[in-house]
C-alpha cells in the first residue's frame, strides 16, 4: 500500500503597507522609513499602550518596518518576474495586490529616465548610475532597479526580434497596465533607434522627458506600421479619409493626427497633437522600425533631387513663390522682406537637410541623428534667416505643394507619384509637428540645458521618492487594517 504524504501550512494573507512599499522601492533604508512613519499624526489613540508610549510605539513600528523590508527583499526576485510572482505559493498575496506591486515594481520615474536616455544598456552606464542618481535626485538603489527593469524588458521584446505590437507583447510578457507598457514601448523605441538625446547633448540636451515622449509618439504613429488602425489618430471625417488610400499604403494604418485637413486644409495645431498623443497611442505599433516603403520611396526622392540641380533649384523656387503669396495674402509681405532674401539664399539648405534626414530613415547609423539634424539643419537655419513661428505652416505647406509642382519623370509615372508624394507629405509632416514644439526654446544663439523636476517648485514627479513626499498618504494607513 501506497502511502502519500502532504505537508501543508496555513498562513494569513500578507498585508503591504503601500507607502512602505513605496519608500522601498525609492531606495530608502528602514531608519528613514521609521523616521517618516513617527512623523506623522496618530490616525487612533495609543492610550492602551500604557506608559513610556512613545518609546513602544517607535519599537512597535521598527519591527513592522523591518518585517517590511525583510518581506520585499525576498519578494524582489518574484517583482521581477511577474509571471513567476503570479504563479508562486510561497507568499500568500491576494491578486490585486500583485498587480498593485507589480505595476509599482516597473513604474518609470521622468528624471531617471532623462538621463538613461542617450546611452547604450551596457555595463559602462552601471558606472554611470552615480552621476545619474545625482543628477536626477534619486537613490541610486532606485535608479538601478529602473535600469535593471529596462534592461529586462528590452532583452525580452529583441528576443521575439521587435515583432508584432511592441507595447502588448511587454503587457502579456510583464503583466503590465496598457499605459505603462506603452511607456516602456516609447523608451525602448528612443533607445533602439539610438537618439542623440543625452542631456549634455549641445544640441538636444534641452529635451524634456514630456518632449521625447511626445516625439515617440509621433514618429511611432506616423511612420511605424499599425496592427489595426486607431480612430483618435485619423481623420475626423471618414469620407475625406478614405480618399487617402496611398498615404495609407506608404506606411500600413499609420496616423494621419499630424498632416493637413483634406478639407480646410488647415494644419492641426501643436496644443491638440500634444494632448492627443499619449503613450498609449503607441499600443497598436508593430515593431521598432520606420515603414519601409516610406524609407525606400524618401531615400529614392533625394537620390533623385539631389543629383538634379536644375529640378532642385525650380523646387526651392516654387516654395519661395507660394510662400510670397501667402504673406502677400496675410498682408505681411512688407514687414518681412528682410526674412524673404535670408530664405531664399539659405533655402536650399533647409531642404537639402529635409532631403538628407528623409533618406537616412532606412539607415540606422543616420536614423540615429534625426533630432539633431533637424535642429542643427533645418531650425536654426530657419532662425537665421528670421523667419517667424506663424510664417511655418506656410513654409511647410509649401514643401508639401511645390514637390507636385514639378514636371518630371519619376513623378509622372503611375506606380511611383502617389508613393513619393504621399510619403513626403507624411515626413514634411511630422518633421513641422517636431518643429513647432521645439522652434521656441531651440535657438542657436540661446543655449537651454536640462533640469530635473524636482528642481522646480510645484513640479509633479511620476513616483513616491521621498519620505516627505508620502507623509500625507502615510497617514491613511493607520486608518484601515485592510490595508
Amino acid at each position: 500500500m501506497v502511502r502519500e504524504v502532504f505537508e501543508a501550512f496555513l498562513t494569513d494573507p500578507i498585508r503591504v503597507n503601500e507607502d512602505v512599499f513605496a519608500l522601498w522601492l525609492a531606495g530608502h533604508n528602514a531608519d528613514d522609513t521609521l523616521t517618516a512613519r513617527l512623523s506623522l499624526p496618530l490616525a487612533v489613540p495609543m492610550s492602551f499602550l500604557g506608559g513610556d508610549a512613545a518609546s513602544k510605539l517607535r519599537e512597535l513600528l521598527w519591527r513592522d518596518t523591518v518585517d517590511q523590508y525583510r518581506l520585499y527583499d525576498k519578494l524582489e526576485h518574484y517583482l521581477a518576474q511577474p509571471s513567476l510572482f503570479r504563479s508562486q505559493l510561497l507568499f500568500q498575496i491576494p491578486p490585486d495586490q500583485q498587480y498593485y506591486m507589480v505595476q509599482r515594481y516597473y513604474v518609470r520615474d521622468a528624471d531617471t529616465d532623462r538621463w538613461l536616455l542617450g546611452k547604450k544598456l551596457c555595463g559602462r552606464l552601471e558606472k554611470d548610475l552615480d552621476d545619474v542618481a545625482e543628477r536626477s535626485g534619486r537613490t541610486l538603489k532606485s535608479c538601478r532597479r529602473q535600469l535593471d527593469n529596462l534592461r529586462r524588458v528590452y532583452a525580452a521584446v529583441e528576443d521575439r526580434n521587435f515583432h508584432g505590437s511592441v507595447g502588448r507583447t511587454i503587457s502579456d510578457l510583464f503583466l503590465l497596465s496598457e499605459q505603462l507598457a506603452s511607456e516602456y514601448a516609447c523608451l525602448l523605441f528612443i533607445l533602439h533607434t539610438r537618439f542623440q538625446v543625452h542631456p549634455q547633448h549641445p544640441d538636444t540636451g534641452f529635451l524634456t522627458w514630456s518632449d521625447l515622449c511626445y516625439i515617440a509618439a509621433l514618429l511611432m504613429t506616423h511612420w511605424l506600421p499599425q496592427r489595426t488602425t486607431f480612430p483618435k489618430l485619423t481623420y475626423s471625417n471618414k469620407a475625406l479619409a478614405t480618399t487617402n488610400v496611398v498615404g495609407d499604403t506608404v506606411v500600413e494604418n499609420g496616423a494621419q493626427l499630424a498632416l493637413r485637413s483634406l478639407s480646410t486644409g488647415e494644419w492641426p495645431t501643436t496644443g491638440m497633437l500634444q494632448e492627443t498623443l499619449q503613450p498609449t497611442s503607441v499600443w497598436e505599433t508593430v515593431g521598432l522600425d520606420p515603414s519601409h516603403l516610406l524609407a525606400n520611396c524618401l531615400r529614392d526622392l533625394k537620390a533623385h533631387l539631389i543629383n538634379d540641380n536644375d529640378v532642385l533649384k525650380t523646387y526651392r523656387d516654387n516654395i519661395i513663390a507660394r510662400v510670397q503669396a501667402w504673406t502677400a495674402a496675410e498682408g505681411t509681405l512688407r514687414n518681412i522682406v528682410y526674412t524673404f532674401d535670408e530664405l531664399e539664399s539659405k533655402l536650399y539648405l533647409v531642404v537639402h537637410g529635409l532631403l538628407t534626414i528623409g533618406a537616412g530613415l532606412s539607415q540606422p547609423k543616420e536614423f540615429q541623428h534625426l533630432l539633431e539634424h533637424l535642429l542643427t539643419r533645418v531650425v536654426y537655419v530657419l532662425h537665421e534667416c528670421g523667419v517667424m513661428k506663424p510664417q511655418l505652416n506656410a513654409l511647410f505647406s509649401a514643401f508639401v505643394d511645390a514637390l507636385a509642382e514639378l514636371d518630371v519623370w519619376y513623378l509622372n509615372g503611375q506606380g511611383t507619384r502617389g508613393l513619393l508624394l504621399a510619403s513626403w507629405d507624411r515626413f514634411i509632416s511630422v518633421c513641422r509637428a517636431v518643429v513647432l514644439a521645439v522652434y521656441d526654446r531651440c535657438h542657436p544663439a540661446a543655449t537651454t540645458t536640462y533640469e530635473p523636476a524636482y528642481l522646480h517648485n510645484g513640479a509633479t514627479e511620476r513616483t513616491v521618492t521621498s519620505a516627505s513626499a508620502v507623509q500625507a498618504r502615510m497617514a491613511i494607513a493607520f486608518e484601515s487594517p485592510g490595508r
